[in-house]
Formats: structure tokens, C-alpha cells, sequence
């Protein structure tokens, strides 16, 4: 049995004892089909195709309420926690989040400035992550996985490595967090 990090395709630990509790899934493609990562998903559709296959959770969201007001006290305005939280209960699947920030905003009720403005003090303080991706495809924005995840929780830890930064062992082990 391997471990592989789902976004690179790298295999983080080798074992040959198989796990307890394990899910046998059934997975039906076509030749020839492509395969998206969900890390190159364009949208919400595109994003959920790429988990079915291999998240039985991925309608399980989770979200610190209390993390979220933490950040209050590390002088984050009050919009900013607002788009956080709006996102957060809102993603697409892992932490992703697609959409147009017009539609943020009105979701919000607030006016498009103050969350453009609310998301540039969430990139500052590394909280979020928002890639443009032309006119035809939503904006998309990456949520730090402390925060907020939607699915499988054995994903979230390989994404919160490479927020970090931090690179899985050369020998299939994985450094401690």
C-alpha cells in the first residue's frame, strides 16, 4: 500500500500491511480520458470530478468558527474575517473556493471594494491564496487548510505541508509538522 500525495503524484510512505478500516471504490474511466489533478481544476464541476473517484468525504466541511475570530486579535478587520468565514463554509472541495468576487460581494452584502480590500489582508497574512484565471474561468481562491477543508482529512495533510512549504522525506517518510 502506498501513500501518495494526491497534488504531485509523490509517494510519501510505503507500507505492506494494509489499514484496518479501508474503502474499496470502484473507479470506471475510459481510455484516453484526461485526468485532471485537483490542483489544475478550473472550476467547481472540474474540481469535483477530480475528487469522486478517490474522496468518500468530500461532503464534509470543516471549519473553525474560533480560529476564524482569533484572527480579530492579530488585527484583522472585521470584513476580512466576514470573507473567511463566507469562504470557508463555501468551498468547492479540499480548499478551494471558485466564483467571482462581484458575487462575493453581493453574497456578502457588502460593497466590492471592501472585499477586494478583505482579501488583500487575508494574502497578507498568507490565510488565502487567489488566482485569476481569465474571463471564461472563475477566480479561484485557495484557503490555508488550518482554516478551513472540504473531504477527506488524510488530503489535508499533505496540503498543509506544502502551504509550509515543507517537502515529504526522500526514504517515504514524512517530517514532522
Amino acid at each position: 500500500m502506498y501513500f501518495v500525495d494526491p497534488n504531485t503524484g509523490l509517494i510519501l510512505h510505503s507500507t505492506r500491511k494494509l489499514p484496518r478500516h479501508r474503502v474499496v471504490s470502484r473507479i470506471e474511466v475510459y481510455v484516453g480520458l484526461d485526468t485532471k489533478l485537483p490542483t489544475q481544476a478550473r472550476d467547481s464541476e472540474e474540481l469535483i470530478e477530480a475528487l469522486i473517484p478517490f474522496d468518500a468525504w468530500l461532503n464534509k466541511k470543516y471549519f473553525s468558527a474560533k480560529k476564524a475570530l482569533d484572527l480579530l486579535r492579530t488585527c484583522a478587520t472585521k470584513n476580512a474575517v466576514c470573507t473567511l468565514s463566507h469562504l470557508a463554509q463555501n468551498l468547492s472541495g479540499r480548499n478551494y473556493w471558485f466564483g467571482r468576487i462581484e458575487d462575493l460581494a453581493k453574497a456578502l452584502d457588502t460593497p466590492q471594494r471592501s472585499v477586494e480590500r478583505a482579501l488583500k489582508d487575508l494574502e497578507s497574512m498568507n490565510i488565502v491564496k487567489r488566482k485569476a484565471q481569465g474571463r471564461q474561468w472563475p477566480t479561484r481562491i485557495t484557503v490555508h487548510p488550518w482554516y478551513a477543508w472540504r473531504g477527506d482529512l488524510q488530503g489535508r495533510d499533505a496540503a498543509y505541508s506544502d502551504w509550509l512549504g515543507i517537502s515529504p522525506a526522500e526514504f517515504g517518510g514524512r517530517t514532522g509538522l
